[in-house]
């Protein structure tokens, strides 16, 4: 685990990842809502209305990529000092439709961290703990 990381997500709970996160996954602006001493994070999403499409929920892709942003950052927090991982493929079911000012919370689990590769999976749920998304992805080990 990355015991750094893990504090510094503890230090912050209830502020926006920005500035802790560089790009795009800074864009999402997701607050950290909680994070247990085994690295365990939660992350909370406000629905903005650039996230929608065009018939006024939220957008496939945004949900996706909220997503693979907490799949990344749980796999971060989880795995060793030092090593570091590489997407190669992602698995998104819509659920249920989410439309403009509501929060989603996004619950991240490790499922497995092997030798050579990971699976890490997700389910987005809204304020009433009504499933929205999941996914999953499978991440390669690059060092």
């Amino acid at each position: 685990m990355k015991t750094e990381f893990v504090n510094l997500l503890k230090q912050n709970i209830g502020k926006t990842v920005e500035g802790h996160v560089a790009g795009f996954g800074a864009w999402l602006n997701g607050r950290i809502k909680s994070v247990t001493d085994e690295g365990n994070i939660e992350l909370d999403f406000e629905v903005r209305e650039e996230m929608l499409n065009p018939m006024g929920t939220m957008h496939g892709g945004a949900l996706a990529a909220i997503i693979d942003e907490i799949l990344g950052m749980q796999l971060f927090a989880k795995s060793d000092e030092g090593a570091t991982y590489l997407a190669i493929n992602i698995q998104v079911d819509f659920i249920k439709a989410v439309r403009v000012g509501e929060t989603l919370t996004a619950i991240p689990e490790v499922v497995r961290i092997g030798r050579r590769a990971a699976n890490v999976a997700c389910v987005l749920v809204n304020s009433k703990g009504v499933v929205i998304s999941r996914g999953s992805s499978n991440f390669m080990k690059m060092t």
